[in-house]
């Protein structure tokens, strides 16, 4: 407005003439003069007047002010009587001399009534804009001005990209403030907004970006771009209050957000910074210890969590064990984690879903980062291949991880040679302004060379992910927006034995999907969104191929029948949010799951137990022939309640089905794990999920925020095993298995404080995961058929991650885990059966092994921060297992002399430090 006051004033001095300001009013005995009663009504009331002395000096007006009443609409009344005229801006009053004021120009009338009120700065917009002032002092005119309708609202769409590059922002708040109106952009930077008709504020807030606001004239439907500049003083650590809100205000729960910026704030794990070891530090996120692969989530199973990378999923998630992730953060935008409330557009697993998406290549120039230290190397590079083309990124990291296997004490690991390495890559071509198309792979390969007495009996491993995807995002209208989605995924593992060249085999094993995807994303307006879309797959499973190796091997060749199924998967969700306090998700997914031949199945005589002694016959199925077919809906229901602005209570139901195991005989995963299809003996695993939460955020403006979510799942068909039940090719699997009841509950307290000098986090997670087998034959009941421990529960977990900001170069962080140890099964004595001696067991997971706990280090030193450097770089010091705790892994035993002894394994029982050098350039 201050334009319009120096312009108003501008027009003053042009138009006062020669007329004495003395004859403006005359005096008499009731009159009083302007300029006191201007003073007087300052004394009383905010208001502040601006005017020139020589034109209110002298002129006096008749009556009073009555301070009770309306002040301006009395002197407005006093004025009638002069030639003075006003113009109002909130508490200030600009005086004007013989000027008539415009309040809406000529401009913006129309002939057919309804304009907006408040229309007064579109005169000076062009007056603003001809003198070069940028963009946030620049009316923009969104839509159409014959289309405007008042009191009425129209979509914004658009884009939000950094500046100068032209990569997608995503994860950006895009608001407006009165009404508010929010949304956040897509990971390509896409935005729709339904806001109301008129002039409006826009604006736009993002992590290590400089916030911006446009002012926009709305009359209809438009598209609006953003180009926003990043913040080169966000070393100083910038906070987005927008992520913070979401805590209370999104519908979601049981969700976690991680960004690369995340990664600063946790010690690196033997050198190395991992999104998926970032969200084992959130609550309700578990797992096994060092050694250990897999993750445990709200009581699931390890193989209960979907791994999507670019919409594709990941078979095997784990280097060398369960020590590394195979996914390369360097080349990540980020990753979504969810708990409960899943969303509809997610299935095929009954825990969790990991969204992880590759990062957006650079657009104006090549760049890249790379690191070095004692464990692993790695590298990345992007940019544009040609002018006005794709732009790429490209990945690799490769271990000699010799200073690790030298660390573990005790452990068959130790001494034998283990390495892997793994490869990304991305094409990215936005076509124009309604159509991108993405290309992404993945490659990712690890190998063991073991002892011939260490992990059963095998000597050689090797394993492998093969990922192909491919994306097309087309916008139909700023209210439309699609993705379609191809991908290939290929998980491939061999073992071996070639001790004994008479008994030398390999044994291969395989699981590949082929899958395609329709997904759309309907902004109706700011209440209501519809996602809805369809996902096909097609699953091929090789349980095992054995062959023999060496002209002296003694080994037939022999093979189990290989598995194959093909699942349609339609879904439907709405969010649908009536006023600002409360919104309501509901959806759909419905899964038609066909089993295909060709294949042979076992058929076993009726009330006799599923043993190889009593197949009655086998039928044999023709190549894509069904052999079974399960399906039925999946509901997922959520809601959201703001008790004000800063606390907010959540609830949540989620049906979820899962069609293919991985057979796991122990509570983490392992190379000699296998994945299986449900067939005509396996039947599905279902859950059913309810979780209730309480959410708030205080101190300051909103910087900590807690948590308090409570869980109940109910799982139908979990699978567990036999006594003795033997995994490795296994041609009639189903008499080795059980499935019965599974159910879990747990308490999940978070608190976070995410900016200043300070931050960090702090969790605890009860969580409890129980199942009852309690099958008609006496080899089908566990433990009298009572609910028991699960191998992988584990009722007490804590975890802390405390980062504290020395400088603006050298932070520190400590990261402190405790976890109650997972349960096992002890011999408990000894009996004598036809004069032999055996062991008597306890019950199944009856005992525990020995609680966890670790404390990691660690400390960044930044380089300096000058823009203009050939490459940046900064140190990372860690000392994994501070303490040196000897942390048990797992408990056996051994019969020695005819006595039992027990022994306890641990992995890493010494602190190891680990330093590594990373650089941008």
């Amino acid at each position: 407005m201050k334009y319009l006051s120096i312009l108003a004033f501008l027009i003053v001095c042009g138009t006062v003439n020669g007329q004495s300001v003395n004859a403006i009013a005359s005096q008499s005995q009731d009159s009083t003069l302007l300029q006191n009663v201007i003073r007087d009504i300052e004394q009383h009331t905010q208001l502040q007047f601006f005017y020139k002395d020589q034109w209110v000096s002298h002129v006096y007006v008749h009556g009073s002010i009555d301070y009770s009443g309306d002040v301006m609409s009395q002197f407005d009344a006093l004025l009638s009587q002069t030639a003075i005229t006003y113009y109002r801006q909130r508490d200030q009053v600009i005086l004007l001399y013989n000027v008539e004021i415009i309040t809406t120009p000529l401009i913006t009338q129309r002939q057919d009534a309804g304009e907006p009120t408040d229309l007064e700065e579109v005169f000076f917009t062009r007056e603003q804009k001809a003198k070069g002032l940028g963009l946030e002092e620049t009316l923009i005119t969104i839509g159409n001005r014959k289309q405007y309708e008042p009191n009425k609202r129209s979509v914004v769409a658009g884009y939000v990209r950094e500046i100068g590059t032209d990569k997608p922002v995503p994860d950006a708040y895009v608001y407006i403030e009165s009404p508010f109106v929010g949304t956040t952009t897509d990971e390509e930077g896409f935005f729709s907004l339904n806001v109301p008709n008129g002039k409006r504020n826009i604006l736009i807030q993002s992590v290590n970006m400089k916030n911006t606001y446009r002012r926009l004239m709305v009359y209809s439907d438009g598209r609006l771009d953003v180009d926003m500049e990043v913040d080169v003083i966000a070393l100083n650590a910038v906070t987005v209050s927008a992520e913070r809100e979401a805590n209370t205000k999104s519908p979601q729960m049981g969700m976690t957000k991680i960004s690369p910026e995340s990664l600063k704030i946790v010690p690196a794990l033997l050198g190395e910074k991992d999104m998926v070891r970032v969200a084992t530090t959130t609550a309700g996120v578990q797992y096994l210890g060092e050694g250990s692969a897999g993750i445990n989530i709200r009581g699931g199973k390890a193989d209960q969590n979907l791994f999507l990378f670019d919409g594709t999923p990941v078979y095997n998630t784990n280097h060398f064990f369960g020590f590394f992730s195979v996914f390369n953060s360097d080349a990540l935008s980020g990753m979504e984690l969810y708990k409960s409330a899943i969303p509809a557009e997610f299935g095929g697993r009954l825990s969790s879903v990991f969204d992880i998406s590759s990062k957006e290549p650079n657009q104006e120039k090549i760049s890249g980062v790379a690191g070095i230290g004692p464990v692993t190397s790695k590298i990345m590079l992007e940019g544009p291949t040609f002018k006005n083309g794709p732009t790429f990124m490209v990945g690799g990291r490769a271990t000699y991880s010799d200073y690790v296997i030298n660390k573990i004490k005790d452990s068959p690991l130790k001494n034998n040679e283990v390495t892997f390495y793994d490869l990304v890559g991305k094409l990215d071509y936005e076509i124009n302004d309604k159509n991108t198309v993405t290309l992404s792979g993945y490659y990712s390969f690890d190998r063991f060379q073991l002892t011939s007495d260490t992990l059963l009996s095998y000597t050689d491993f090797s394993y492998a992910n093969k990922l192909l995807s491919s994306n097309w995002r087309h916008v139909f209208s700023s209210k439309l927006l699609a993705d379609f989605n191809v991908g290939i995924s290929h998980y491939d593992y061999d073992i071996g034995y070639d001790v004994l060249p008479t008994q030398a085999f390999r044994i291969d094993y395989g699981v590949k999907e082929n899958h395609a995807s329709a997904k759309f994303d309907y902004y109706v307006n700011e209440k209501l969104n519809y996602k809805f879309g369809t996902e096909v797959k097609h699953t091929q499973v090789v349980p095992g191929v054995k062959n023999p190796t060496g002209s002296e091997s003694l080994i037939e060749k022999d093979e189990v029948g290989q598995e194959q199924s093909l699942e349609i998967a339609p879904y439907f969700s709405a969010l649908y949010s009536p006023n600002d306090r409360i919104s309501v998700e509901g959806g759909i997914r419905y899964s038609i799951f066909n089993v295909l031949g060709p294949g042979q199945v076992n058929r076993y005589t009726e009330g006799e137990p599923v043993d190889i002694d009593f197949i009655s016959k086998v039928d044999n199925y023709d190549k894509n022939e069904i052999i079974e077919t399960y399906h039925g809906p999946e509901f997922r229901l959520s809601s959201r309640y703001s008790l004000n602005e800063t606390n907010s209570v959540k609830a949540s139901y989620n049906r979820t089905r899962q069609n293919i195991h991985l057979l796991l005989n122990s509570a983490s995963i392992a190379p000699t794990d296998m994945w299986r299809l449900s067939n005509a003996h396996i039947k599905p695993q279902i859950a059913d999920q309810v979780s209730v939460g309480y959410y708030r955020n205080f101190y300051g403006k909103h910087m900590v925020e807690a948590s308090a979510e409570l869980y109940y799942k109910h799982i139908q068909n979990l699978l567990d095993f036999k006594v003795g039940a033997d995994l490795q090719f296994n041609k009639n699997i189903e008499t080795d298995l059980l499935q019965g009841k599974g159910r879990s509950y747990g308490l999940e307290l978070s608190l976070k404080k995410t900016s200043g000098w300070l931050t960090g986090w702090i969790n605890y997670t009860y969580s409890r995961s129980l199942i009852q087998l309690d099958g008609d034959f006496p080899d089908e009941v566990i433990n009298g058929g009572e609910y028991f421990p699960t191998g992988y529960d584990k009722p007490h977990y804590i975890n802390s991650v405390t980062n504290y900001k020395f400088t603006r170069r050298l932070t520190m962080t400590l990261n402190v885990v405790y976890a109650t140890g997972v349960p096992v099964t002890y011999p408990t004595g000894k009996y004598n059966f036809q004069g032999s001696e055996s062991l008597l067991y306890s019950d199944r997971n009856a005992y525990r092994i020995p609680d966890y706990f670790r404390m990691d280090l660690g400390i960044n030193i930044e380089g300096n921060h000058k823009i203009k450097k050939l490459a940046h770089s900064f140190w990372s010091f860690s000392i994994y297992n501070l303490l040196g705790r000897d942390n048990v892994y797992s408990v056996f035993f051994k019969v020695e002399d005819g006595e039992v002894k027990g022994y306890k394994m641990t992995v890493f029982p010494t602190p190891i430090p680990t330093i590594t050098y990373n650089f941008t350039f």
